[in-house]
C-alpha cells in the first residue's frame, strides 16, 4: 500500500469521535471552599488583651461559621477575651456581615474566592459577660491570589467609643484540583484529587459515588456518603450531598457540601460546611448537557473512519450511531495541516460510503466531523 494511503488510514481512526461512552474523555474541574474562615488570636495596640473566635464552647479553633436566619449577620463565633496580664478570660458571641454576592455566578460567593481580591467593610453585633454588648466594625483586606488576609474588628461601646480595636489575621480554605469519572447507567464513580489554595502539600484525595436524581436526572445529582482523606491520611467522612447543575452554563455544577468533621486536626467536629463546584468540559452528543449528566446509554457511539479498495479506487466510509450532516475536510500535510472543508453528506446508515478517492501525485489526508 502507499504509505501515504497508510496515513490515512491511521488519521480518519484517529480523528473519529472519542471515547467510550460513560468515560470522561477529560478531567472536570472541581473545588470545594468552606464557608468558614479561620481567624487567628487578635491583638489590641496596647497588648492588654487577645480576643479569639471559635465555634466550639469549650476549646478556641478560629472558627468564624456561617449562620442561618440571623439576617443581615451571615456569620458567627464564640468569643474569648483574654486579659494578658492577669490570664483572666470573659466569654461572649459576635455575629458579622460577610458579603454572599457571586458576580461570576460559579456558585462560589466571591468573598470566599482565593483567586479574587477583598477590601470590605461590613457590621456586626457582640455581647461578652461583664461589659455588655455592642456594636461591630468589620475591616476585612486581602490580595487577589493569597489565601491569608487581614480582619480588624473595632468592637464599639457606643457610636463614639471603641472598647477595643483586634487587628486578626485570616485564612479562606480552599482546595482545587481534577475530578476523574466514568458515567454507568445507574451511577456515576470517580476519584478527586485536590490541592490546598496557598498551603503547600495540603491535599485531599478519594473516590465519588453520584445517582442521578429521578426528578431531574439532566440536573441534579446525588452524592452518596463516603470519605477522602487528607494528606496525613486522616478521614474526611461526609454525608449524603447534592450537586446541582447550573442551566445557564454548558458545565457548570454547585452545592453546599456538608463534611461529619471538615479538620480532623481538632478534637471535635468543626468546619463542617462548604460549597463543592465541578465544571465539566466533556459533552458527547453536545446537546449543551455535561457528560457527568447523561445517561452512557444514550449518549451516541464514536465515529469511526476506515479505508477501502475498490477497484482502481479508493472509498473512504464512515460508522456512527449519530445521523446526522457529515462534514469531510482535506489536507495535503500534516506538520501544518489546513483543513479544507470540501463535502458535507447526510448520514443515512450506521455506515455509510462518503468519499471515492483516485490515487494522486501528492498524498492527502482526510477527517470528518459528524453534527
Amino acid at each position: 500500500m502507499n504509505p501515504a494511503l497508510r496515513l490515512i488510514v491511521v488519521l480518519g481512526c484517529w480523528m473519529g469521535t472519542p471515547g467510550t461512552p460513560g468515560e470522561a474523555a477529560s478531567p472536570a474541574d472541581t473545588q470545594i471552599t468552606c464557608l468558614s474562615i479561620r481567624v487567628n488570636r487578635g491583638t489590641e495596640p496596647f497588648d492588654l488583651f487577645a480576643l479569639d473566635c471559635s465555634s466550639l464552647p469549650d476549646r478556641i479553633n478560629g472558627e468564624l461559621f456561617p449562620v442561618w436566619g440571623a439576617d443581615p449577620y451571615t456569620h458567627g463565633a464564640l468569643l474569648t477575651l483574654t486579659d494578658l496580664a492577669w490570664f483572666e478570660e470573659v466569654r461572649g458571641n459576635l455575629l458579622l456581615e460577610i458579603p454572599l454576592q457571586d458576580d461570576d455566578r460559579n456558585g462560589v460567593p466571591d468573598f470566599f474566592e482565593v483567586r479574587r481580591a477583598v477590601l470590605w467593610q461590613g457590621s456586626g453585633i457582640y455581647q461578652l459577660q461583664g461589659f455588655g454588648s455592642g456594636s461591630v466594625e468589620a475591616r476585612w483586606t486581602r490580595a487577589a491570589g493569597d489565601a491569608t488576609g487581614t480582619c480588624v474588628l473595632n468592637l464599639k461601646i457606643n457610636p463614639f467609643q471603641s472598647l477595643a480595636v483586634f487587628t486578626h489575621r485570616f485564612e479562606l480554605l480552599e482546595y482545587r484540583g481534577r475530578l476523574s469519572y466514568a458515567n454507568g447507567p445507574r451511577e456515576i464513580e470517580g476519584y478527586v484529587e485536590l490541592h490546598g489554595a496557598g498551603r503547600p502539600g495540603a491535599r485531599w484525595t478519594g473516590p465519588v459515588r453520584l445517582h442521578r436524581t429521578p426528578e431531574a436526572p439532566a440536573v441534579e445529582l446525588i452524592l452518596l456518603p463516603g470519605a477522602w482523606t487528607n494528606e496525613w491520611d486522616q478521614p474526611l467522612p461526609y454525608p449524603t450531598n447534592h450537586l446541582v447543575r447550573d442551566v445557564r452554563t454548558a458545565t457548570n455544577y454547585a452545592g453546599y457540601f456538608d463534611f461529619e468533621d471538615g479538620e480532623p486536626a481538632t478534637p471535635e467536629p468543626d468546619y463542617l460546611t462548604w460549597i463543592w463546584t465541578v465544571a465539566d468540559p466533556n459533552d458527547t452528543d453536545g446537546d449543551g448537557i455535561p457528560d457527568l449528566s447523561e445517561d452512557p446509554e444514550a449518549l451516541p457511539g464514536p465515529v469511526r473512519l476506515w479505508i477501502r479498495k475498490q477497484g482502481d479506487a479508493w472509498e473512504l466510509a464512515v460508522e456512527s450511531a449519530r445521523l446526522g450532516l457529515c462534514q469531510v475536510f482535506e489536507a495535503t500535510n500534516l506538520e501544518n495541516p489546513f483543513w479544507q472543508p470540501v463535502l458535507t453528506v447526510p448520514l443515512t446508515n450506521a455506515s455509510q460510503t462518503i468519499l471515492r478517492i483516485r490515487p494522486g501525485a501528492s498524498p492527502r489526508f482526510w477527517r470528518v466531523r459528524v453534527d
